[in-house]
């Protein structure tokens, strides 16, 4: 009986020194704080957000390229046009003349004018003349035939070929119809790819 009795009070006297944390137990009543570097490892990345990079430019925001001169563009004469490809033209105002008797395309009762078309190529390329019409209309919009006459120098206008930067000049006659309207439009066409520019003003 003595025997069983003290093996009960060192099995007690274990078990205190177990709760009191003899036997290394410090970790289980709080102990000290975790380090530093596991601190750092239980933190969270905060993920980097990626650069976004700039749009791009859609056509709204692309400069626009100049355009030519509308067919619906009317000038006073004396006013140059320029196409966007740097050829500009000219047309002076129409003048009365009196056509000599040699004159092909004048009818009596109509009235002669005569009027200077300026052709500058601003362009690199060189510029055929041959491909240069011009017409005129009279007020009511009837056509106004061309006339032709040795006096003043009216022959059949703009010829040849003309080098860059170049400019030529040459007489056109129109024989223009009775009308109370002295209004006489002029339409000028480089070529067939460029759109025919007009002149509008009285004739003198």
């Amino acid at each position: 009986m003595v025997l069983a009795g003290g093996l009960v009070l060192v099995v007690g006297a274990v078990g205190v020194l177990i709760g009191a944390g003899a036997f290394g137990g410090g970790e289980r009543g709080g102990g000290a704080a975790p380090s530093g570097a596991a601190q750092r490892a239980s933190t969270p990345a905060v993920p980097t957000p990626p650069t976004s990079a700039p749009p791009s430019p859609t056509a709204s925001d692309l400069p626009l390229a100049s355009s030519p001169p509308s067919a619906t563009d009317v000038v006073a004469f004396g006013r140059p046009q320029r196409y966007d490809d740097g050829v500009e033209v000219t047309v002076s105002a129409p003048v009365a003349f009196t056509p000599s008797a040699a004159a092909a395309g004048h009818t009596a009762g109509n009235k002669a004018v005569t009027l200077q078309v300026t052709v500058r190529n601003g362009d690199g390329e060189r510029l055929e003349l041959a491909v240069v019409q011009v017409r005129a209309r009279d007020g009511e919009g009837r056509e106004a035939s061309r006339v032709f006459d040795a006096e003043p120098d009216l022959g059949t206008g703009l010829s040849g070929t003309l080098l860059p930067g170049r400019t030529a000049v040459a007489a056109y006659a129109f024989d223009v119809p009775p009308t109370t309207d002295a209004l006489l439009d002029v339409e000028v066409q480089v070529g067939f790819e460029r759109p025919a520019l007009f002149w509008s003003g009285t004739v003198e």
